[in-house]
């Protein structure tokens, strides 16, 4: 009896033992189903996130190519708002607006063509130099000038001496050339209209006569144009100056002089960016790093052959139309390093060439031509009405100013 229980005992144990392998084994194959499913179903899903990432990629590129390649047909007028007509009338682009300023005052024109501020003043002659949230206005031969940022007038100046031109940095400091019958003074004023205790004294005997200045974005480093003579004949240079502390070192701040250009006549010189820099010739460009402060290079000359009609410049770009023999203009860009990036025949007949944002804009009263920073032409034909400055807003959004009117254009 006893084995009989026994022999029975060791069954039902083995028998159990048989029954919990076989749970066992099936909660792991289940468990192993389910892992396998859960699997799936994240490959899936990331198949599927990579096929909608796949789809955004191909749309941005297709609708890059088709943004950069499209050409426009129609300017069509979106707005249009009445001004007063004033022979006097200048105008600037400043930020995403307008600066308009004639013999009267100033004003600040939001892109619908609504005034944001006003500033009244009499100028014989004013002109108006722009750079990040400020602007200057100076009266040219003239005695004053008015320093805005985008809420109005900040301060005013007073000078001694007739201003001849002015450069202004995205601080507010505003540099002046006062001419004189025996030497010359470029003067700094702070955006408040307060003078600097420093300035530049020049005489012809000297460094030369001062033709034009760029103030750097910062305020510290200045660009001087001077013509000087040399055994008698008339030569020109480009000349560095450091108004940081680092310049307090070196004589009357003086860090860098150029004097490659001989009798070829700089007459306009820009800053365009804190460590970029380019001085524009009769007969070439020569490109500038700041990158130490203390020593500028020339960095690239490009040689023009042709007769440079007009020249152009961004924080980013510069441009020439080049005429050669009487034949059709050719418009080249330039990165700021000094790199051509693209060159294009353009005709002739177009009065004025700008870089507006991305865009090149050559234009007449009636007409015009716009090219992306590419080189791809994105419209070329009629404008409404007469122009006298067109500004880009945007890839399709513009600003015609012309006669009693000022207007918002769509290309389509």
């Amino acid at each position: 009896m006893d084995r009989s229980r026994e022999r029975e005992s060791r069954k039902r144990k083995l028998r159990a033992r048989v029954i919990d392998s076989g749970t066992v084994l099936r909660d792991e194959g289940e468990q192993q189903a389910n892992r396998e499913k859960k699997r799936r179903k994240r490959l899936a899903r990331l198949a599927a996130a990579a096929f909608v990432l796949v789809l955004a990629v191909a749309g941005a590129a297709g609708y890059y190519m088709y943004r950069e390649s499209h050409q426009y047909e129609e300017a069509a007028v979106l707005w249009e708002k009445e001004q007063a007509a004033d022979a006097s009338s200048g105008y600037e682009a400043y930020g995403e607006n307008v600066l308009r300023y004639t013999r009267d005052g100033a004003s600040y024109l939001n892109k619908k063509g609504e005034e944001v501020w006003s500033q009244a003043f009499e100028m014989k002659s004013p002109f108006a130099a722009v750079r990040g949230d400020y602007a200057a206005i100076a009266d040219r031969n003239g005695y004053a000038i008015y320093i805005c940022d985008k809420g109005g007038c900040l301060g005013t100046v007073a000078t001694d001496l007739p201003i001849s031109r002015i450069s202004v940095s995205s601080t507010g400091v505003t540099a002046a050339i006062l001419e004189d019958a025996k030497s010359n003074v470029i003067a700094f004023y702070d955006k408040t209209g307060t003078k600097l205790q420093v300035e530049v004294q020049t005489t012809l005997a000297g460094n030369g006569y001062p033709i034009d200045l760029a103030i750097s974005p910062n305020g510290m480093l200045l660009m001087v144009s001077y013509v000087y003579l040399d055994a008698g004949l008339m030569q020109n240079q480009v000349v560095f100056y450091n108004f940081d502390d680092e310049g307090q070192s070196v004589k009357d701040r003086l860090v860098g002089g150029f004097r490659e250009y001989g009798s070829s006549i700089v007459a306009r010189v820009r800053f365009l960016d804190n460590t970029c820099a380019c001085a524009f010739a009769q007969d070439r460009l020569c490109f500038y790093s700041l990158e130490h402060t203390m020593k500028p290079e020339l960095t690239r000359q490009v040689d023009v052959a042709g007769e440079i009609d007009s020249i152009c410049y961004s924080e980013d770009y510069v441009g020439l139309v080049v005429s050669e023999g009487g034949g059709p203009g050719k418009l080249f860009l330039y990165g700021a390093s000094g790199k051509e990036i693209f060159s294009e025949e353009i005709g002739t007949g177009y009065e004025h060439v700008e870089i507006s944002g991305s865009h090149v804009l050559l234009y007449n009263e009636t007409e015009c031509r716009i090219y992306n920073a590419s080189g791809k032409l994105k419209y070329a034909g009629p404008l409404p009405g007469n122009t006298d400055k067109l500004l880009c807003l945007g890839e399709r959004s513009y600003i015609q100013i012309g006669g009693q009117s000022m207007r918002g254009l769509e290309l389509n």
